[in-house]
């Protein structure tokens, strides 16, 4: 498979036909307009979008499936020039894009000697195209919320990449100055025959979902020597991206199943802003409402402190090993209990405290937190008081 640009003579009928007839045919779910109409096509060309002095349209051609895309570079007399890349709907997911945004970036580069930097900028959830830029060595350097408009819905997040002149020329990525990488390692130790089936059950899932996210550089969950032990790595761009990958992991089916299954993790690179603090105590806090963490011991010590106090709706005072073995005898069947009426305060440099109305089992009570949020988040402290 090897692919070829030429350049779209759009003053001539067959070309402007052919682009037309291409731009018509094909949908283009990431674009802001998903289809184009023959009159809406028409006048873009007529009106330069096309080509033009600074514009050029290039066709895809393969040298066995024929024409397979189309690709604009625009901004060509200036120092940042903008690459536009449609593939036809067959052709999507064969490689063909990586291929012609390589060729691309040599065109402009070789032809170009005024622009010193190449930008490409997509949805945030199209990860087939983010994928293309990374594969090509383009670079993220941005993130607009609400950057990219959508006929007929609401806007979404548009992502920009880039590849620098001097970067193309020596064959290196000059990375964009950003917040740490946050890096996550450790082990998922099953306790039984039973867990482990529930890991094998919905791995595939969880993998495929976190490495789409955005965010994620790498996610690998594998098998170590030991039966029921799963060595776990995870990276992610910055801190923003892993407390997202950790909100839509709490929800999800792997959370679901495997909630109550014993995990010893390292994480690196968290700022502990409050923000940050206060999101992974809520992360935990949560945690400790479900069923199956409440009837896991080695869950529970994990989240909780070894000095853990809890003052019971009762009144009555519970040590972490007393609280353990209660809840391991009566976890609930509430999976999902409401919190309403949040607050939640910094008291200290990883201290957060949380109060919160929660409606649980067909009972109300008011209920505080404090939580020792550094490596790990770990509760100091619980209080209940019931409502009503």
């Amino acid at each position: 498979m090897g692919i070829s640009l030429t350049r779209a003579a759009l003053s001539e009928p067959d070309d402007r036909a052919a682009l037309t007839a291409f731009l018509t045919a094909n949908t283009f779910p990431f674009h802001v307009r998903a289809r184009s109409t023959l009159e809406q096509v028409e006048d873009a060309v007529r009106a330069g979008s096309w080509g033009g002095d600074d514009v050029e349209t290039l066709w895809i051609d393969d040298e066995t499936d024929g024409r397979v895309g189309v690709i604009r570079l625009e901004d060509l007399r200036d120092a940042t020039a903008m690459v536009d890349l449609r593939l036809a709907e067959r052709a999507r997911g064969r490689g063909y894009g990586a291929q012609a945004l390589a060729a691309a970036t040599d065109r402009v580069f070789s032809r170009h000697p005024e622009v010193i930097r190449l930008e490409g900028q997509t949805r945030e959830d199209n990860v087939a195209m983010r994928r293309v830029f990374e594969r090509c060595g383009w670079v993220r350097e941005a993130y607009y919320r609400d950057g990219w408009p959508v006929e007929g819905e609401e806007p979404v997040a548009s992502v920009a990449y880039s590849v620098l002149r001097r970067d193309w020329a020596s064959g290196t990525t000059t990375p964009v100055p950003r917040g740490p990488e946050v890096t996550l390692r450790g082990e998922l130790r099953c306790a039984d025959a039973a867990e482990a089936d529930r890991v094998r059950a919905h791995l595939d899932e969880h993998l495929a979902l976190t490495r789409a996210e955005p965010g994620c550089l790498s996610f690998d969950v594998t098998p170590s020597e030991t039966d029921g032990v799963w060595i776990v790595s995870e990276r992610f761009v910055d801190e923003a991206a892993f407390d997202a990958h950790q909100r839509r992991v709490a929800t999800s089916t792997w959370g679901r199943e495997t909630a109550g299954i014993q995990r010893s993790y390292v994480i690196h690179g968290r700022a502990l802003d409050a923000d940050a603090l206060i999101a992974t105590a809520w992360a935990a806090e949560e945690m400790l409402l479900h069923p199956a963490v409440r009837a896991h011991a080695g869950e529970l010590e994990r989240l909780l402190d070894p000095d853990f106090v809890e003052i019971g709706q009762s009144g009555r005072r519970w040590t972490r090993d007393e609280i353990v073995a209660a809840l391991r005898d009566d976890p609930g069947t509430d999976l999902s209990p409401a919190i309403e009426e949040r607050d939640a305060r910094l008291l200290g440099p990883t201290t957060v405290l949380l109060t919160y109305l929660l409606r649980f089992e067909d009972r109300v009570s008011r209920r505080s937190s404090l939580w020792r949020c550094d490596l790990a988040p770990r509760c100091l402290f619980h209080q209940g008081t019931p409502v009503g």
